[in-house]
């Protein structure tokens, strides 16, 4: 093992570093609005629709997916789901509309497209990075998209709240609770993050994209207290469990986080306990597995919305988290 020291200075030039990143990311994202072209002005319309958002730090466009059930106004709590893999908004926010008319929520589904945030790289890990492996600046991440839509929507009168719901399955799950992870500043309530396929765990034991450690953008430990103080739901269809999935990553690190999505999930949700308690931090998440459900984003759907609605009425998942690891 290879001992390294640093010098009072060497740290001190680090701390003064990393906050000066830290300031220019809350002002980022605290100053970021989003331009929508033709719709400025406008809020989002009753029932199924699609508007195009223009981002004016990147001048890239997003095409949002959305549904507001009737009455919705101003006080009508909003959702954003991320989507799995194949990126299909549509779908994602069909599979919704039903939960929404029943719960009164608004739903919003951003399309991150291919060509502007191109693979894992892109969306799943936030794109923090550029193709020569560089830190992109926190208006390039796709993570910052979210909080900028959601200003946007502030602005316009479309909502009136100070923070949103946040959902993400499968991909989106990936991108979500590495999103709370690197944007722990956000205006998320509360998140439900259901079945990644592999996960970043947050400890620095395992390498970047599997842990933190020499992760592109250095996380202190103020920001890792704002992660497991937030309000997180880690959750799995109890029927997650095929080894062989087609999509279930299969690399010698993500093994080690388990066979499947369900024992992933687990290892991703006690790994976070635990380093919470050894720092005395603390630690407001929960895990429950959906009964008589596979990789399903339908059937987790309904169970994250009735979650998000429990949620607004009482403050809290109406889930109890189980002390030992789900039969698989």
């Amino acid at each position: 093992m290879t001992t390294i020291t640093m010098t009072k200075s060497t740290l001190r030039e680090k701390s003064i570093a990393r906050s000066k990143r830290w300031s220019k990311r809350l002002l980022l994202m605290g100053g970021m609005t989003v331009a929508t072209g033709v719709m400025a002005g406008e809020v989002l319309s009753l029932g199924s629709g699609m508007t195009t958002f223009t981002l004016p730090d990147s001048e890239r466009q997003i095409d949002v997916y959305h549904y507001a059930p009737e009455g919705a106004d101003a006080q009508t709590p909003t959702v954003f789901v991320l989507t799995g893999l194949r990126r299909n908004a549509d779908e994602y926010r069909d599979a919704w509309i039903e939960a929404a008319d029943q719960y009164n929520f608004t739903i919003v589904v951003p399309r991150f497209s291919p060509e502007d945030y191109p693979g894992v790289a892109g969306y799943n890990l936030g794109n923090l990075t550029a193709e020569d492996g560089e830190e992109n600046p926190p208006e390039e991440w796709s993570f910052s998209v979210i909080d900028a839509l959601y200003s946007d929507l502030q602005e316009r009168g479309q909502t009136e709240r100070d923070s949103y719901y946040l959902f993400g399955h499968s991909a989106g799950c990936q991108f979500v609770h590495r999103m709370i992870t690197f944007v722990p500043e956000s205006k998320a309530q509360a998140t439900i993050c259901s079945a990644a396929g592999w996960w970043t765990l947050p400890d620095t034991d395992n390498e970047w994209p599997y842990g933190l450690a020499n992760a592109p953008v250095e996380l202190d430990k103020d920001e890792q207290r704002l992660l497991f103080a937030k309000k997180l739901l880690v959750t799995v269809g109890d029927g997650d469990t095929d080894p062989w999935h087609r999509y279930l990553r299969r690399s010698y690190q993500a093994m080690a986080q388990g066979n499947h999505r369900v024992e992933r999930a687990w290892v991703y949700y006690k790994t976070a306990e635990q380093k919470a308690n050894r720092f005395g931090l603390d630690f407001n998440w929960a895990f429950q597995t959906v009964p008589d459900t596979g990789h399903d984003n339908v059937k987790v759907a309904a169970f994250a919305a009735a979650q998000f609605d429990a949620f607004e009425r009482t403050g809290a998942f109406g889930v109890t988290t189980p002390d030992t690891a789900p039969d698989s």
